[in-house]
């Protein structure tokens, strides 16, 4: 016979809902060594007295489940269903014989009509561990939803009607959800001195120029039928230009380009965060088991002196995008540049654990994800000594972009010529020459993973691709920029 501590030997899974006995030597098998186990791992809840009665009267060699606990059941997040689309139609990847005009329609509905509904959330149920103590259940999201302008509630608070016929819109801010409809406001002439600046709360049509030195500042869409000079024209939605930009400053989408930046560094913290977490628990580990006495605050520090010393500065460059950001920041991001200061100087030491930091992080990221992600495009005929910067796609349909610096979130593809100035495009350039015979300073750069086509490249002119520089050295004809298989960029 062997001993009794080896011989039956119980074990608890790790998450707490199921518990075994592994019996070698069934004939040290005894109903009150059982008994006394399962007191000493405290199991309490989900017993299985049949199988137990089993093992007693047919003591035999094997593992058996004895316990099991109960699984929390998860609810589900209040979610919105929407009876319209607040995007413009889609144009194919293929530009031929694509009508620009047509780009910047904009959706509309009839007055009483059901805009939105929202299904609220349904609470889960709370498991319960084999020793009795209880396992949350996940918490669920529920929305506030409003009628804004041009739109109505419903008795049951549940549906948006509209009100108006109009452009129908959505609005998230956190967890609040408002859906209204704008009507299109048409700006008849110039907006010059004489209009005094634009500023409107909708979708907006000018049927003239934006002249010298004036502001426009759209919550929308605007279609300008004539040229923008000398102006600042910034747009929550989509800009058409029909003529051209000269010596403008243009942005399309403004918040929501900034808080795509901000996401960015958000994501590369977390999984910092994340990395840093998962080895500081198997250093503690490892201490443990040489029975030295460390605190978790101190093994946090130490790895962010040896191995994440450039944690600070990323913090560091977080806070500055987040003072950048063009109107009140989010409450969430206040609360995880509160949290990420913990991480700084000696603070680190008194820290027992990442999972507050891990926590707002998760719902920072969380908060963006809610957010109106419908991008802000820009169609122009031509960009001379311009800046413009857009959440989406910048198009370029006539003569080409001259001395200006252009930024895309989305493609930037343009008819005619790039020449003199940068383009910056995270999902790739399209255009039919870039570069000049004359040598001008011209820049493309993509996002690693994207292209760069031309049915030209002159000499002296610079590609980038993610982080690969390549100096032209002389014209190239049909050109389509990529990372090779050895890092390097190829033009064909």
């Amino acid at each position: 016979m062997g001993d009794v501590n080896t011989s039956i030997i119980m074990a608890i899974t790790d998450d707490r809902l199921k518990a075994f006995v592994t019996i070698r030597d069934e004939e040290m098998m005894d109903e009150n060594i059982l008994t006394q186990l399962i007191k000493d791992k405290e199991i309490k809840y989900g017993i299985d007295s049949g199988v137990i009665a089993d093992l007693v009267n047919n003591p035999r060699k094997g593992t058996f489940i004895i316990a099991a606990g109960k699984p929390p059941k998860q609810g589900k997040d209040g979610f919105m269903e929407y009876f319209f689309t607040s995007r413009a139609p889609q144009q194919e990847e293929s530009e031929e014989n694509v009508d620009f005009r047509e780009i910047f329609n904009v959706p509309s509905v009839n007055a009483n009509t059901v805009l939105a509904v929202y299904h609220p959330a349904e609470k889960g149920e709370d498991g319960v561990t084999v020793m009795g103590k209880p396992i949350p259940a996940n918490p669920v999201i529920e929305l506030s939803l409003r009628a804004g302008k041009g739109a109505s509630l419903s008795a049951d608070g549940l549906s948006v009607l509209s009100s108006i016929n109009g452009r129908p819109r959505v609005k998230k801010q956190g967890r609040s959800v408002v859906v209204s409809v704008d009507s299109v406001y048409q700006h008849d002439g110039d907006v010059d001195i004489k209009s005094g600046n634009l500023r409107f709360n909708g979708d907006v049509v000018v049927s003239g120029n934006v002249t010298e030195n004036m502001i426009v500042d759209i919550k929308g869409n605007l279609r300008v039928m004539g040229f923008v000079s000398r102006s600042s024209v910034k747009v929550s939605g989509n800009l058409e230009v029909m003529k051209v930009i000269t010596a403008g400053k243009i942005n399309a989408g403004g918040a929501t380009a900034s808080l795509t930046k901000i996401e960015n560094k958000l994501r590369e913290i977390n999984e910092d965060i994340s990395e840093l977490d998962n080895k500081a628990a198997q250093l503690m580990k490892n201490l443990r088991e040489h029975r030295q006495n460390i605190q978790f605050g101190q093994v946090i520090m130490a790895l962010l002196d040896k191995q994440y010393t450039g944690m600070g500065k990323k913090i560091q460059a977080l806070k500055e995008l987040v003072n950048q950001y063009p109107s009140k920041p989010p409450e969430e991001l206040g609360v995880v540049l509160s949290k990420l200061e913990t991480l700084t100087g000696l603070k680190a030491l008194s820290l027992p654990d990442l999972n507050g930091i891990k926590g707002v992080l998760a719902e920072a990221l969380k908060y963006i994800d809610t957010q109106n992600e419908e991008p802000s495009n820009v169609a122009a005929n031509s960009i001379w000594n311009s800046e413009v910067d857009a959440t989406g796609n910048i198009r370029i349909t006539g003569q080409g972009a001259f001395n200006s610096r252009v930024t895309a979130l989305g493609a930037v593809e343009i008819a005619g010529v790039f020449r003199g100035g940068e383009i910056f495009a995270q999902k790739g350039i399209k255009a039919r020459e870039i570069g000049g015979p004359m040598g001008v300073k011209t820049v493309a750069k993509t996002k690693e993973g994207c292209l760069i086509k031309a049915s030209r490249v002159y000499n002296g002119a610079v590609l980038q691709i993610g982080s690969r520089i390549l100096t032209v050295q002389r014209d190239e004809s049909m050109v389509i920029a990529r990372i090779d298989e050895y890092g390097d960029i190829v033009l064909r």
